[in-house]
């Protein structure tokens, strides 16, 4: 069952090693990540499933990690001693890609390169495993197929929760416009700010719907990350009563950073859940 979804970005400047300082500057960012990690120790899932942007991408298909473990670490960003190793949920994962191929929706399931996990995957784990390591991952890519594909992707991660009677924490990793302010890294455009607000009223207001209507010309203009991983969220809470919060939002760097929860009202069959809400 699904017990919780978040959405949240993957600056790695966020990382004291990486901020150098700089890190100070989205305290709130920081504080709304810690909170996930506390709430996410509370709920103690079976498994997170995590999907990023930063992981392969397909023109017509999605990535699933394939083996048993894996890590991320920044040796990209000259940081190579930032390491995180995880338990990968095999069976979870092999199922996913089994019903994804049932209903059309083709994965390829690769064990780990050299490279590890991406840092849209590193950042969230890093945050995590500072309370709670008790898991198995199941990592997912995002695909250029459309918006309506990455919400069934959704529908069938929270259908194989239910099947193998896993208790899931969902992670929508993804950062939102990049060209916020003229001395960004990305330069400014003026649909970057109209982007950012609309999701930030979404996971406001919980109006989960509307991240499957946007002007298809913000979107291109807006230069964002995030939104297919948010429609996969979307999907894994599709049909079932739900409360959205928005934890924080930032832009301090130019880069749209927000962390906001989605959280079921009901989950039938898991008596235990009122005590492990947190509110």
């Amino acid at each position: 069952m699904i017990i919780k979804a978040y959405a949240v970005p993957h600056p790695p400047i966020i990382l004291p090693e990486v901020g150098r300082g700089e890190e100070r500057r989205i305290e709130n960012t920081t504080l709304s990540f810690q909170r996930m990690a506390h709430e996410i120790e509370l709920l103690a899932p079976d498994t997170i499933v995590l999907s990023s942007p930063h992981a392969p991408a397909y023109a017509d298909g999605f990535y699933i990690a394939g083996g048993d473990g894996g890590y991320g670490d920044l040796r990209s960003f000259g940081i190579p001693h930032v390491r995180e190793e995880v338990s990968l949920d095999r069976t979870f994962s092999e199922r996913l890609a089994v019903t994804l191929a049932d209903r059309g929706i083709y994965t390829t399931g690769t064990t780990q390169g050299r490279g590890g996990f991406d840092h849209g995957t590193l950042i969230p784990l890093r945050f995590i495993h500072q309370r709670f390591t008790d898991f198995k991952l199941v990592l997912i890519g995002i695909s250029w197929l459309g918006s309506d594909v990455h919400r069934e992707v959704g529908k069938v991660v929270a259908r194989i929760a239910e099947e193998l009677k896993r208790r899931v924490v969902f992670i929508a990793s993804g950062d939102l416009s990049h060209v916020l302010k003229k001395d960004g890294p990305y330069g400014y455009r003026p649909e970057g700010p109209v982007f950012d607000a609309e999701i930030a009223r979404i996971f406001r207001e919980g109006d989960l719907e509307a991240l499957f209507h946007f002007d298809p010309a913000i979107l291109e203009e807006a230069a964002e990350c995030g939104l297919r991983s948010f429609q996969m969220m979307a999907g894994v809470l599709d049909g079932a009563p739900y409360e959205s919060e928005l934890y924080s939002y930032e832009g301090t760097f130019g880069v749209g950073y927000a962390v906001a929860s989605v959280t079921p009202k009901r989950i039938v069959g898991d008596e235990d859940m009122e005590e492990h809400r947190y509110d």
